[in-house]
C-alpha cells in the first residue's frame, strides 16, 4: 500500500541506521514528524526528525544494552509535509500512522512536539497508552487553546487508557483531575522500579504504545529539550522501564518527542538510541 506512494522512498544516507531496505519486507515505520506549532518554551522540536536520523548513523546495529542485533527491519518515510495549520497536521500524522498499520507494521514517529502523540493515538483502537513525561500535559487548554503540547495526556484519555510515568511537573488542578478521572500516574518521587514491576504485571499481554517526552530524562542525560526540568529519569532507569513494559506488552507504536538539535547532538544521538532500544526490545525479549 505505502510502497505505491514513491515520494516516501528515503535514500539510503538520510534513512534510520542508514538501513536499506525495501518497505514491504519491513516491520518498523520511522515517521518523522516535523510539527511544531503549539510550543510554548523553547523552539526548534521542528528540526529533530531529520537530526536524530543523521545522528542515528553514528550508532551500531548491535544494541549492547538489549544484547540484540538490529538489521534489515527498519523503513523510513520522507519528513511528512506538515502546513503549521494543526488541525491539518493533526490528520496528516494520523493518516499516515493508519496507512502504516494497514500494512501491518509498527509506526515510530520522531517529533516534533508531543502533540504528535495525540495525533497518532486517533488512528488506534482498544490501546493503552504509555507516556514518559516529566509533564503531567493533563490542562484542559493551555493560552487558550484546547489542543497543545500541554494537553496530550487528558485529550489521548478521552477515547484511550493512559498511565503517566517520570511526572513530576503538574498543577493543582491537573492533580485533582487525574485522581477524579482515575489516572495511573507514576510519580518521579515514587519507587520506580516497584511500580514499574506492578505496571508491566497489569499489561501482560495488552496492546501499548509507548511515548517518550525527552524531558522525562535528568537534564544531566539530555540538555537540548523543549520543557526541560530538574530532576528526572535516568538513561538506565528509563531503559530498564521500557525493557519491562515491552516484555509483558504487545508494542503497537512508539514515538519520541520534544528534542531540540544541539551542537553537541547528544540530544540527537540519545532519542536515535532510544528507537534503537525499543526495537531491539521488542524484537529479542
Amino acid at each position: 500500500m505505502m510502497e505505491k506512494r514513491k515520494e516516501f522512498l528515503y535514500e539510503s544516507s538520510n534513512s534510520f541506521l542508514g538501513e536499506v531496505i525495501g518497505y514491504d519486507d519491513s516491520k518498523y515505520v520511522i515517521i518523522p514528524s516535523p510539527l511544531e506549532v503549539t510550543t510554548s518554551f523553547l523552539k526548534g522540536t521542528r528540526f529533530a526528525p531529520s537530526e536524530i536520523i543523521k545522528a542515528s548513523l553514528s550508532l551500531e546495529n548491535y544494541d549492547f544494552e538489549a544484547r540484540a542485533e538490529v538489521k534489515n527491519k527498519i523503513y523510513t518515510l520522507n519528513e511528512l509535509d506538515l502546513t503549521s495549520d494543526l488541525n491539518m497536521d493533526i490528520n496528516r500524522i494520523k493518516d499516515t500512522v493508519s496507512d502504516v498499520l494497514k500494512d501491518g507494521k509498527i509506526p515510530i514517529l520522531i517529533g516534533g512536539e508531543h502533540t504528535i502523540t495525540y495525533a497518532s493515538s486517533m488512528a488506534f483502537d482498544d490501546v493503552t497508552f504509555v507516556l514518559f513525561d516529566a509533564h503531567a500535559d493533563f490542562k484542559e487548554s493551555f493560552n487558550g487553546v484546547e489542543i497543545t503540547h500541554a494537553s496530550v495526556s487528558r485529550l489521548i484519555s478521552k477515547s484511550k487508557k493512559i498511565v503517566l510515568i517520570g511526572v513530576r511537573s503538574l498543577s493543582s488542578d491537573e492533580i485533582r483531575e487525574l485522581k477524579s478521572k482515575d489516572v495511573k500516574v507514576i510519580y518521579q518521587s515514587e519507587n520506580l522500579d516497584r511500580e514499574i514491576k506492578k505496571l508491566s504485571r497489569s499489561l501482560n499481554g495488552k496492546k501499548v504504545y509507548i511515548s517518550i517526552d525527552a524531558d522525562v530524562l535528568d537534564p544531566c542525560v539530555i540538555q537540548s529539550i523543549g520543557t526541560p526540568q530538574p530532576g528526572g529519569l535516568s538513561y538506565f532507569q528509563l531503559f530498564n522501564s521500557l525493557k519491562a513494559i515491552v516484555k509483558h506488552s504487545h508494542l503497537v507504536g512508539f514515538d519520541v518527542s520534544e528534542v531540540i538539535p544541539s551542537q553537541t547532538k547528544i540530544a540527537e544521538v540519545t532519542a536515535a538510541k532510544l528507537i534503537v532500544d525499543v526495537i531491539a526490545l521488542n524484537e529479542f525479549h
